[in-house]
């Protein structure tokens, strides 16, 4: 059965402290880098990021004007959201 793939905006995409708090995280849980790009196109910056975490691919994104996303399986990436919510206090 194919998991259900979701994408969550995790935060403003120029709030360090955001961003920070998504790097302990993943790498306390033992996530691996897959692959990096960066880019600027106009006016919009563009940065994703793939890491595999226990066996699933997702996809961190920030991105002008959007924000800080998270996206792969649901539950996996609402497991990590909260996972992040906790370590910045903000339940």
């Amino acid at each position: 059965m194919a998991e259900n793939v979701v994408r969550i905006n995790l935060g403003d995409e120029f709030d360090e402290s955001l961003r920070a708090a998504l790097r302990t995280v993943l790498a306390a849980l033992g996530a691996t880098n897959v692959d990096y790009s960066w880019g600027v196109g106009g006016s919009q910056e563009l940065e994703v990021m793939t890491v595999c975490l226990n066996g699933h691919v997702l996809m961190v994104e920030s991105e002008t004007y959007i924000g800080l996303t998270v996206e792969g399986p649901e539950m996996v990436v609402r497991g990590l959201a909260e996972k992040v919510k906790q370590y910045l206090g903000r339940e």
